[in-house]
């Protein structure tokens, strides 16, 4: 096993690290499930890694904001 970290909106922690989704938006939804696929794995932890332009889930919803470190185990 390896932990691939890649960084993702904070506002998805929720729905990533303990699976509940209702303080996103379906769209959020969406992406934050395209970038734990495109991560190979659910992140199971994440750090404060503040605002970002462009984390690595820009290429899933292009906004910038508060951000997390999301770690996953692969």
């Amino acid at each position: 096993m390896q932990i691939v970290t890649a960084t993702g909106l904070s506002a998805w922690a929720s729905y990533l690290i303990n699976g509940d989704d209702s303080g996103i938006t379906p769209d959020d939804k969406h992406a934050a499930d395209a970038f734990a696929k495109w991560m190979g794995a659910t992140p199971c932890n994440c750090e404060d890694a503040g605002f970002m332009w462009t984390p690595d889930s820009f290429q899933f919803m292009e906004v910038g904001g508060d951000c997390q470190r999301y770690e996953a185990l692969v």
